[in-house]
């Protein structure tokens, strides 16, 4: 009695087994299908993964909801926000990211540093910008609500305190900002 036949003959006498016939002419995306899933399942542990370490990257959503609300306080490294926002920087003179948060100093109107009127206002804002990160960079870091919750661009309004004191006052008082008064003045 005959075995079967582990092997078939192919392209002109080569022996294939029927394993590597099979991803010879298997199509693209089933030869990378494997690949395909381990890509998918690192991106999900990667985006889910902060939440799980408590703390170790990212805070959970009820330490930022609780940020928000004034409720505590953050102490963390203000780097300069690039592109596309960031974790926690400075935007500019009265803008800000905490926890992921984008917040707008509520009480004040920095110059602006992105799209400047003038040589000066750039300057000055550029000034407000530096004054925000050093203020921010020197203690706890609380959030106060006020009477409205954002901004029309979707930011947060917050009156942003260090150690107690307010960051409005203060870059109010350096000169370097003005009370916020509704809509848009000129700095130059």
């Amino acid at each position: 009695m005959r075995g079967r036949n582990k092997f078939r003959v192919v392209d002109g006498g080569r022996r294939w087994t029927k394993a590597q016939d099979y991803q010879r002419t298997s199509t693209g995306w089933w030869r990378y299908s494997g690949i395909w899933l381990g890509a998918i399942l690192v991106g999900l542990i990667a985006g889910v993964g902060p939440s799980w370490l408590g703390g170790v990257g990212a805070s959970g959503g009820e330490e930022v909801q609780a940020l928000l609300g004034g409720a505590s306080g953050v102490r963390a490294r203000f780097g300069s926000c690039h592109v596309g926002g960031g974790y926690n920087c400075v935007v500019d003179g009265d803008t800000l990211y905490v926890e992921g948060v984008k917040i707008r100093v509520a009480d004040i109107d920095a110059p602006e540093t992105h799209e400047p009127r003038c040589a000066s206002e750039k300057a000055l804002g550029d000034r407000a910008t530096d004054r925000l990160r050093q203020l921010v960079n020197k203690g706890t870091v609380t959030l106060a609500p006020i009477d409205r919750d954002e901004d029309r661009y979707g930011r947060k309004l917050r009156i942003v305190k260090v150690d107690g004191d307010s960051v409005g006052d203060t870059l109010v008082g350096e000169g370097l900002a003005r009370w916020y008064a509704g809509g848009r003045r000129p700095w130059c």
